[in-house]
Protein backbone atom coordinates (compact mmCIF):
# COMPACT_ATOMS: atom_id res chain seq x y z
CA UNK A 1 0.00 0.00 0.00
CA UNK A 2 2.90 2.09 -0.11
CA UNK A 3 2.66 5.28 -2.48
CA UNK A 4 -1.20 5.71 -1.62
CA UNK A 5 -0.77 8.19 1.38
CA UNK A 6 1.73 11.15 1.74
CA UNK A 7 3.83 10.18 5.21
CA UNK A 8 3.91 14.02 5.83
CA UNK A 9 -0.27 14.73 6.02
CA UNK A 10 0.09 12.00 8.73
CA UNK A 11 2.91 13.54 10.45
CA UNK A 12 1.35 16.73 10.81
CA UNK A 13 -2.14 15.04 11.97
CA UNK A 14 0.12 12.97 14.84
CA UNK A 15 1.60 16.40 15.41
CA UNK A 16 -1.88 17.87 15.99
CA UNK A 17 -2.80 14.51 18.46
CA UNK A 18 0.69 14.82 20.04
CA UNK A 19 0.01 18.67 20.89
CA UNK A 20 -3.31 18.30 21.92
CA UNK A 21 -3.05 15.03 24.09
CA UNK A 22 -5.66 13.42 21.94
CA UNK A 23 -5.11 10.09 19.71
CA UNK A 24 -8.17 9.71 18.16
CA UNK A 25 -7.89 13.05 15.25
CA UNK A 26 -6.76 10.94 12.45
CA UNK A 27 -8.65 7.60 13.35
CA UNK A 28 -11.99 10.08 13.46
CA UNK A 29 -11.31 11.73 10.21
CA UNK A 30 -10.61 8.66 8.59
CA UNK A 31 -14.29 7.00 9.97
CA UNK A 32 -15.59 10.56 8.48
CA UNK A 33 -14.01 10.11 5.01
CA UNK A 34 -14.69 6.45 5.36
CA UNK A 35 -19.02 7.27 5.44
CA UNK A 36 -18.53 10.04 3.18
CA UNK A 37 -17.32 7.63 0.32
CA UNK A 38 -19.77 4.87 1.30
CA UNK A 39 -22.64 8.06 0.83
CA UNK A 40 -20.99 8.99 -2.50
CA UNK A 41 -22.40 6.90 -5.21
CA UNK A 42 -26.12 7.53 -3.79
CA UNK A 43 -25.60 11.02 -3.42
CA UNK A 44 -23.97 11.88 -6.78
CA UNK A 45 -26.39 9.72 -8.53
CA UNK A 46 -29.36 11.83 -6.03
CA UNK A 47 -28.23 15.17 -7.79
CA UNK A 48 -27.69 14.16 -11.17
CA UNK A 49 -31.39 12.46 -11.37
CA UNK A 50 -32.44 16.02 -9.23
CA UNK A 51 -30.89 18.14 -12.10
CA UNK A 52 -28.56 19.48 -9.36
CA UNK A 53 -25.17 19.06 -11.03
CA UNK A 54 -23.45 22.29 -9.16
CA UNK A 55 -24.23 19.60 -5.84
CA UNK A 56 -23.01 16.41 -7.94
CA UNK A 57 -19.92 18.48 -8.59
CA UNK A 58 -19.59 19.79 -5.05
CA UNK A 59 -19.82 16.77 -3.66
CA UNK A 60 -16.49 15.49 -5.76
CA UNK A 61 -15.06 18.62 -5.08
CA UNK A 62 -15.27 18.10 -1.28
CA UNK A 63 -14.16 14.60 -1.60
CA UNK A 64 -11.07 15.14 -3.21
CA UNK A 65 -10.29 18.28 -0.85
CA UNK A 66 -10.33 15.66 2.29
CA UNK A 67 -8.65 12.69 0.13
CA UNK A 68 -5.51 15.37 -0.46
CA UNK A 69 -5.46 17.07 3.02
CA UNK A 70 -5.45 13.40 4.70
CA UNK A 71 -2.37 12.38 2.42
CA UNK A 72 -4.78 10.34 0.00
CA UNK A 73 -3.12 11.41 -3.03
CA UNK A 74 -4.41 9.02 -5.41
CA UNK A 75 -8.24 8.69 -4.10
CA UNK A 76 -7.40 12.82 -4.12
CA UNK A 77 -6.63 12.36 -7.58
CA UNK A 78 -9.36 10.54 -8.35
CA UNK A 79 -12.25 12.43 -7.46
CA UNK A 80 -9.91 15.05 -8.56
CA UNK A 81 -10.83 13.05 -12.28
CA UNK A 82 -14.65 12.83 -10.94
CA UNK A 83 -15.25 16.47 -10.79
CA UNK A 84 -13.64 17.21 -14.32
CA UNK A 85 -16.00 14.64 -15.58
CA UNK A 86 -19.25 16.01 -13.87
CA UNK A 87 -17.66 19.77 -14.98
CA UNK A 88 -17.63 18.60 -18.14
CA UNK A 89 -21.27 17.04 -18.16
CA UNK A 90 -19.98 13.28 -18.51
CA UNK A 91 -22.26 12.30 -15.32
CA UNK A 92 -21.95 8.64 -16.62
CA UNK A 93 -18.29 9.19 -16.99
CA UNK A 94 -17.99 10.37 -13.51
CA UNK A 95 -19.94 7.40 -12.53
CA UNK A 96 -17.66 5.04 -14.08
CA UNK A 97 -14.96 6.07 -12.78
CA UNK A 98 -16.41 5.88 -8.89
CA UNK A 99 -17.41 2.40 -9.56
CA UNK A 100 -14.03 1.63 -11.30
CA UNK A 101 -12.08 2.92 -8.27
CA UNK A 102 -13.55 0.48 -5.50
CA UNK A 103 -10.28 -1.13 -5.45
CA UNK A 104 -7.87 2.31 -4.96
CA UNK A 105 -10.70 3.53 -2.52
CA UNK A 106 -10.34 0.36 -0.37
CA UNK A 107 -6.75 0.00 -0.44
CA UNK A 108 -6.69 4.07 0.52
CA UNK A 109 -9.16 3.68 3.43
CA UNK A 110 -6.81 0.39 4.85
CA UNK A 111 -3.78 2.43 4.62
CA UNK A 112 -5.32 5.59 6.18
CA UNK A 113 -6.42 3.53 8.91
CA UNK A 114 -2.75 1.66 9.50
CA UNK A 115 -0.83 5.04 9.32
Amino acid sequence: MAGLIDRGRIDEIRHIEHATGRDDVLSGFVRTLEGNLAGFGAAFSDYIARGDTTGAERAAHTLRGACHQLGAQALGDLFADIERSAKAGDYAGAKRRFDGGASLIAQSLEALKHA
